[in-house]
């Protein structure tokens, strides 16, 4: 529009979109490095005779970390494993308030068990303790747990945020079925 500031009409969750996209590319390169070095280490292990030194370390301190990260894209993007037979059946604006329960619950789960990760990942940063083979510091594997559950807990917070104020101001008719609302 003329006369407005650049960037004045973008969109508020474009940078967190942008920044999405880049984790998720960067995810996608680990994975890929993860399986050239596994490559790397089966023809050093059977053409050479001698595997490449802490690479099945590396190897699944990765996957470890991908599985991890990834769990907060998939919340994220509510794709999770889920049970909706009986959500499926209720009202728009009850399956609402099932999202939000669910949702509270699963932050406090996750919130517990970030928090029980901190202490463990405390503890090994100050013991030193590091891996056999890659003698990488074993809080950085550990780290995973607390990152991605810390990550995936302040998704769902953030879109628990969200449903709460989209409940609060949904119209009284949407409730009633057929009246717009949420599909099946």
């Amino acid at each position: 529009m003329p006369g407005t500031p650049p960037g004045s009409n973008r969109n508020p969750a474009a940078p967190a979109a942008l920044v999405g996209r880049w984790a998720r590319r960067a995810l996608g390169v680990l994975l890929i490095a993860m399986v050239l070095l596994n490559v790397a280490n089966a023809l050093s292990r059977y053409v050479l005779g001698q595997a490449i030194e802490g690479s099945d370390e590396l190897l699944v301190f990765g996957m470890v970390w991908v599985v991890f990260l990834g769990a907060a894209f998939v919340t994220l993007d509510r794709r999770h494993l889920s049970f909706d037979v009986v959500s499926r059946a209720l009202r728009p604006r009850l399956r609402g308030f099932v999202r939000v329960a669910g949702d509270l619950i699963m932050i406090v789960l996750l919130g517990f068990v970030a928090l029980q990760s901190f202490e463990v990942v405390g503890r090994l940063a100050a013991l030193g303790q590091r891996s056999m083979a890659a003698a990488i510091p074993t809080y950085i594997p550990h780290s995973a747990i607390l990152v991605g559950f810390g990550l995936s807990s302040l998704v769902l917070l953030l879109a628990l945020l969200r449903q709460a104020a989209t409940l609060r101001t949904a119209p009284a008719g949407r409730d009633e079925p057929g009246q717009g609302g949420e599909g099946p």
